[in-house]
């Protein structure tokens, strides 16, 4: 299954899996992520311009017969099913938050950020999955849960484990490798996790579920050396390292770098490090560490990339040491999902609804919607020569074809995916180079929110001919 295919197809494909108890329900559900699809948006009134189709989705969130985990449970094992296609998938794993309007603090958000600041909203953690060569497959597991305030003379410990918020960590890990047994059990997750990531009963916990992952270092953690048996320290022990290649990698563009190849010094060596056990056991971990630092490759006004990752997959290679870093690079999808979800696409943080359940079955619905319109982005630059019809309905292309009027092509032609996700950011408001650098999700959300009232005329009638 390595195609989502049209929006309707899509939104079939993604919660046909969904046991809500009542058909009726499964079907009102499958209808929403196909509106949602058409027209990202984060305000139910601005997705459903139709009165009654408004009111169902509003009845649908409010519902307290089905919960946002069995909405969330049917994506993640759609996703799980796409993964099914490979042998292994990156799966990009971090926390995030909402900020969510409640002026009157009724609807039972916790906070965000600083209490003494007023934010309220949902702290979220994610794992989505990609494909080896980077293909966006969808969310494979995620918690929303909204933080309860503290007492300021509580301390971390005196919670338990399953109240502390890395034990969310643990759970998301453990809940990606349990959707791939469950409907992949042939591909293995490899656990991308940036510098939260580095703590130790995290990495004993990755290292128990026998599943590979690299996390980005945090900590100058004290090593054993493997050649001389001292006692070091991380970063003392690789910079003694020489380097042993130099290559360039391909940098994704995001809010804070620009897109480039960026000339690499590769390091790497195996170590084990010395951590504690959440029953306070000192555990020597044996695993392999490899350092990068980008050589006067950086744009002016932009750092230079450096990073020292640790992970159990076998590195006695300069490839397998490439291939480390190649996955840590697809990191940066998990940053690029949580745009899309949040700021540049779907405006989840935009809800207007009443309570947590409801919010967190909408921004359920929202996240799969994004990562729909990353896997687009992602087709559109590394694939652009597909047909169409692989991820766009017929009245989705009938639809920018009449209204960007691209010259040689009229209403029932198929042209390529490259070419429909370019006139649909044309009418998001994309300008060309002028604009920074290639489209991304947010002019393709517009473009898709622009062609809307058109493909469901055009969606209407072809429901109407065929029956």
């Amino acid at each position: 299954m390595n195609g989502i295919l049209d929006e309707r197809t899509w939104a079939e494909q993604e919660f046909y899996q969904a046991h809500l108890g009542d058909l009726r329900a499964n079907r009102r559900l499958a209808r929403i992520a196909e509106q949602a699809a058409r027209t990202p948006a984060g305000q139910l009134t601005a997705v459903f311009r139709d009165a009654a189709e408004r009111e169902g989705a509003f009845r649908f969130m409010e519902n307290p017969r089905f919960s946002a985990e069995q909405i969330a449970a049917a994506a993640h094992s759609a996703c799980a099913l796409r993964c099914s296609a490979y042998e292994y998938v990156f799966v990009p794993t971090d926390g995030s938050s909402l900020l969510l309007a409640d002026s009157l603090g009724r609807k039972g958000f916790g906070g965000v950020g600083s209490w003494r600041k007023g934010g309220r909203g949902l702290q979220t953690m994610t794992a989505i999955a990609v494909s080896p060569s980077g293909i966006p497959l969808g969310v494979l597991a995620q918690s929303l849960w909204a933080r309860e305030k503290r007492s300021p003379l509580a301390r971390q410990d005196d919670r338990e484990p399953h109240q502390k918020e890395s034990q969310v960590w643990l759970d998301v890990l453990h809940d990606s490798q349990q959707s791939l047994v469950r409907e992949a059990p042939q591909t293995a997750p490899w656990f991308q996790l940036d510098r939260g990531g580095d703590c130790g009963k995290v990495i004993l916990h990755a290292m128990n579920l026998g599943a590979l992952f690299t996390i980005r270092a945090a900590q100058d953690r004290q090593v054993m050396d493997a050649e001389q048996y001292r006692k070091l320290r991380l970063w003392t022990r690789m910079r003694s390292e020489p380097a042993q290649a130099l290559y360039l990698l391909e940098v994704l563009g995001s809010s804070t770098r620009k897109e480039r190849n960026a000339l690499m010094a590769l390091r790497f060596c195996p170590l084990t490090l010395k951590l504690r056990s959440e029953e306070g056991i000192v555990v020597n971990a044996p695993l392999w560490a490899v350092h990068v630092k980008e050589i006067g490759s950086a744009p002016l006004g932009e750092s230079a990339i450096e990073w020292l990752l640790l992970t159990n997959y076998p590195v006695e290679t300069e490839s397998a040491a490439r291939q480390v870093v190649f996955g840590y690079s697809q990191r940066w999808r998990i940053e690029q999902f949580h745009k899309t979800w949040k700021t540049e696409g779907c405006h989840v943080e935009d809800s207007q609804l009443q309570s947590v359940e409801a919010v967190c079955k909408w921004a359920t619905v929202l996240a799969s919607v994004a990562m729909r319109i990353q896997r687009i982005v992602y087709l559109s630059r590394q694939q652009p020569e597909l047909p169409a019809d692989t991820e766009f309905s017929r009245a989705e292309i009938d639809a920018t074809i009449l209204l960007r009027r691209p010259k040689g092509f009229r209403k029932g032609d198929l042209p390529s995916l490259g070419e429909v996700a370019r006139w649909l950011a044309d009418l998001g408001g994309y300008t060309g180079p002028s604009s920074g650098g290639p489209f991304g999700a947010k002019v393709l959300a517009r473009g898709l929110d622009y062609i809307a009232p058109v493909v469901q005329l055009l969606s209407r009638r072809e429901d109407v001919i065929n029956g």
